[in-house]
């Protein structure tokens, strides 16, 4: 079932509609049946049972994994009739806070934040390192961390995340589990920065395990939902 629908609600940035896929060696968990949308300034939380399952959901929002049944649709067009080029240059428009970090190796770690922007946008370099730079002040760093990923701290590099996932002002928003390894003090600056993203009309998907960020007085979801086994269901209460 669709979680919500209205009437004179703007398009969907997001919308699934009946999407089936199976579990994989790649995912512990599949999906089952998922039907929601997310419009502008909409934000679904979703609790996960297990904090190391990986499940298939931020790969089909971003296009990268096809149903097995139904559609993913992002602003307004099915991802799997999309041409390769149409589909990068969306996923430009596409910021995610990857669930292991989800770095590149071979490349330094300010190469690896602007790496998304420079290949799916038109925008010039230096464009995106001033942008880049404003966001790592915001996140607590003095600048964009250099060097390959394998000799930084582990914090450092999850505040490097944060500055890749909202680079570029994108128009939706993947957070997975941003609290494995995170210090508390990280919450404040994400939670502003998801605020700030909403109030332009980005929309967001935020998937956690931690009780905590599910009672974050802070994170103003518009729909939450749990995981129940393959099955996503609507929670109407925060407990």
């Amino acid at each position: 079932m669709i979680f919500h629908s209205s009437v004179n609600a703007p398009p969907p940035i997001l919308k699934f509609s009946e999407v089936t896929i199976e579990p994989s060696p790649h995912y512990e968990i599949g999906l089952w049946n998922s039907s929601f949308e997310l419009t502008q300034g909409e934000l679904m939380l979703l609790r996960i049972e297990r904090e190391n399952e990986r499940l298939p959901l931020a790969d089909a929002a971003e296009g990268l994994v096809a149903p097995a049944q139904g559609s993913v649709n992002f602003l307004g067009e099915d991802w799997q009739r999309m041409s390769a080029g149409r589909a990068a240059e969306q996923r430009g428009k596409i910021g995610r806070l990857f669930e292991d970090d989800g770095w590149i190796n071979d490349l330094d770690v300010d190469e690896n934040i602007m790496l998304a922007q420079l290949h799916h946008t038109q925008r010039s370099e230096n464009d995106i390192l001033d942008e880049a730079l404003k966001l790592a002040r915001v996140f607590g760093l003095p600048g964009l961390p250099r060097g390959r990923p394998a000799g930084m701290r582990r914090w450092d590099l999850r505040k490097a995340a944060c500055v890749r996932a909202f680079l570029g002002q994108p128009a939706f928003i993947i957070i997975e589990q941003p609290e494995r390894g995170v210090y508390a003090d990280l919450t404040t600056p994400l939670v502003s920065a998801v605020q700030s993203a909403r109030s332009r009309g980005a929309a967001v998907l935020w998937t956690m395990t931690d009780p905590k960020v599910w009672r974050h007085p802070a994170i103003r979801a518009t729909t939450r939902a749990k995981m129940f086994g393959s099955q996503m269901l609507p929670v109407e209460t925060e407990s």
